[in-house]
Parts: C-alpha cells; sequence; structure tokens
C-alpha cells in the first residue's frame, strides 16, 4: 500500500468526499470470512461465535491512504447495505477497523497475542464521528476507549451503495500505541462488518495478515 504526502489540510483530508482523495492511490483487498470455526481460542471465549460459519459476507474494500506530514489518514471504501440503528437486542451495524502491530511478530489473524499487542482504530456506523482506538494481545484481551483520548478522529458517509470512511490520527500517537514517521514503512490490516448479517466482534470479515503501507517522506 502507497501512502502519498499531501499537502491538503488535516480537516481536508478528513473529509472522505474532499477533492484531495483524488491523488490518492487505491489498494484493493479481498475480505475472507474470520476463521472462527472450532478455534480453542475463540471456544474459550464463546461457544456461540466458535461455531459462526455465516459471517464475513463483505468480500472487498478499497484502502487509500495520505499523510500531510502531521496526521495520517486512511480511507476506506466498500459496497455493501447501510446499517446504522440499533432498534433491538438483535441488531448490529456495520463497521470498519484498521489495524497496526506493536509488536515485530505480532500476528493480525488472532489480534495480537500475549506480549505480542497490536493497535487498531474502530469506526461503527451509530458512531461515525467518533470512531474506538484499540489495542489488545490476542482474542477477548481488547482494551477500547473513546478516540477523542487517543486523537483519533473519523468521518463517515453513505453514498451509492457504498460506505466512504476516514480515519485519522497525528503521526505521533500517545505511549504504546501505533507511531508513525514520513518515509518510514508501516504495516496495516482491515476488519469489515456486516451489521445486517448480524456480524460483531469476531464475526466478521478481514484481509489476512498484515502488508506493508509505504509512507511518502
Amino acid at each position: 500500500m502507497h501512502i502519498k504526502r499531501s499537502a491538503a489540510s488535516s480537516e481536508a483530508l478528513l473529509d472522505p468526499q474532499h477533492a484531495a482523495w483524488q491523488q490518492a492511490e487505491a489498494r484493493e483487498f479481498r475480505m475472507i470470512p474470520t476463521p472462527l470455526k472450532a478455534n480453542p481460542m475463540i471456544e474459550a471465549i464463546s461457544p456461540f461465535l466458535a461455531q459462526s460459519t455465516d459471517h464475513g459476507t463483505l468480500d472487498q474494500l478499497s484502502a487509500f491512504g495520505l499523510h500531510n506530514g502531521e496526521v495520517l489518514t486512511l480511507r476506506l471504501r466498500w459496497a455493501g447495505g447501510e446499517r446504522q440503528q440499533i432498534r433491538d437486542l438483535d441488531e448490529f451495524v456495520d463497521g470498519v477497523a484498521v489495524m497496526f502491530p506493536l509488536h515485530a511478530k505480532a500476528s493480525a489473524v488472532t489480534m495480537g497475542g500475549k506480549g505480542m499487542p497490536v493497535n487498531a482504530w474502530y469506526w461503527k456506523a451509530n458512531r461515525a464521528d467518533a470512531a474506538f482506538d484499540v489495542v489488545a494481545e490476542g482474542y477477548g484481551t481488547s482494551v477500547r476507549r473513546d478516540g477523542a483520548s487517543s486523537a483519533v478522529r473519523s468521518q463517515g458517509t453513505y453514498d451509492d451503495g457504498h460506505w466512504h470512511v476516514t480515519l485519522q490520527r497525528p503521526l505521533q500517537g500517545p505511549a504504546g500505541h501505533a507511531q508513525f514517521h514520513a518515509g518510514e514503512p508501516t504495516r496495516v490490516a482491515f476488519a469489515l462488518w456486516d451489521g445486517g448479517n448480524r456480524e460483531r466482534a469476531g464475526r466478521k470479515s478481514f484481509s489476512g495478515d498484515f502488508v506493508l503501507a509505504e509512507l511518502d517522506a
């Protein structure tokens, strides 16, 4: 994935429909169902999740990245039905997340592991402008906090059958979170939740293990 440097302001980059995004390069990701069936780690947390076989309905994600020397912004686009309200206990909303490793051996497949944490930015359609910041060391260990406390910002719009979502944070984040440097690579992975398919937690699509993302100097 190539993340170009832009002269646009941070506010402009936060707008998923801003003209600045015309300069960004798209990276297409084939999304696959998160492996849950008969996973002992998942079984220990939720026997229901361990039996899930009908999740992962969203199979394509377009990812774009830009930075302006101050903030890193990712713009994510995917096709699907619009679910952004919860009216009952068995209803869930659409969502997307980007994950970064905090340890060289951390795996996106397992959301990290003990002593090998990951950091994610998690957007939900019913909180379109208030993404979560997450740190985890494996399934069932996620520590979630409001993005405002870690400077993660987001915007999301639904148009012509597609979600368009931006996730943004300063290059230098809080201690224990992902750090970014112009001219140096990072690694990323992505996840999607189809709320109309009752997807939440581990019931989702994901892009596989981390891939390289090059930031222009």
